[in-house]
């Protein structure tokens, strides 16, 4: 395993990254990374643990590693959480569209091991619906998908999982790494 390790995990909508970073973190003790966005907070969202949450005003477009616009909000990661993070753990979790990954792959070549996600969109139709997402947020998010290449493995993807089942998933990240605790 590599001193310091960054999982960023990339995959379109539905494919299950927040409950495999979520397993990492309750499973593991792998911490997130904690991105920021200017949308404002939903329900039982916590600043600082599930985003932190800032006006436009308040962003510096060069404090982060990079940022990207989705239904208007500005979402991105910021180098002081990254190198903060590397500074108190081993390793960290973050979940980042295919730029973000690249990105990272960039600012923390020797860190970075990119794990996409893979899921067919039927899949992913079958599991924003399982969810509650509406007909409209559904078709939304899979244009979104198409747009933006997330069907697809971004450059520089180090490992292709499809997730069928959370603890598996996990299982082959970690044993990817050679992750032992």
């Amino acid at each position: 395993m590599r001193d310091k390790c960054i999982i960023v995990m990339v995959g379109p909508s539905g494919s299950g990254k927040t409950t495999i970073g979520e397993a990492l973190t309750r499973k593991k003790g792998i911490p997130k990374l904690v991105t920021t966005t200017t949308r404002a907070p939903r329900s039982g969202e916590q600043d600082g643990v599930d985003y932190h949450f800032r006006t436009i005003e308040e962003l510096n477009p060069e404090d982060f590693i990079e940022q990207t616009l989705y239904n208007h909000k500005v979402y991105g990661l910021t180098k002081s959480v990254v190198s903060d993070a590397l500074r108190e753990h081993d390793v960290v979790h973050v979940s980042l569209d295919r730029n973000g990954a690249e990105a990272m792959k960039k600012f923390f070549p020797d860190e970075t091991v990119v794990v996409y996600i893979h899921i067919s969109t039927e899949t992913m139709i079958e599991r924003m619906r399982n969810r509650g997402d509406s007909e409209e947020k559904i078709s939304e998010r899979i244009r979104h998908s198409k747009e933006q290449d997330e069907l697809v493995p971004p450059a520089g993807t180090d490992l292709i999982i499809e997730n069928v089942n959370i603890e598996e998933t996990v299982n082959r990240i970690l044993a990817y790494l050679n992750f032992t605790a």
